[in-house]
């Protein structure tokens, strides 16, 4: 359980980062960011939550926030309309 607390942490500061980046229009930091999450995603896919798998390879990376952050009523995408 440790492991999965230290992975989300890592993918919590990368996201952060990311839009702190994004926020001062810093392209270079945006891009080592990027490249940050998706080899987290990819070293520790077996440990990730699947809800959280979904919105980190969907780049849904508010999201992805939003469910690191414990918070409630993330808003459904394209994707949850494919079951309807």
């Amino acid at each position: 359980m440790k492991i999965g607390i230290m992975i989300e942490e890592k993918l919590k500061e990368a996201l952060i980062s990311m839009q702190n980046a994004i926020s001062s229009s810093d392209a270079p930091t945006v891009s080592k960011c990027l490249t940050r999450l998706d080899d987290l995603v990819k070293e520790n896919m077996r440990e990730l939550d699947p809800q959280l798998k979904h919105y980190l390879t969907r780049r849904s990376y508010e999201k992805a926030l939003m469910f690191l952050n414990a918070e409630g009523d993330i808003p459904k995408g394209l994707c949850s309309k494919k079951d309807a």
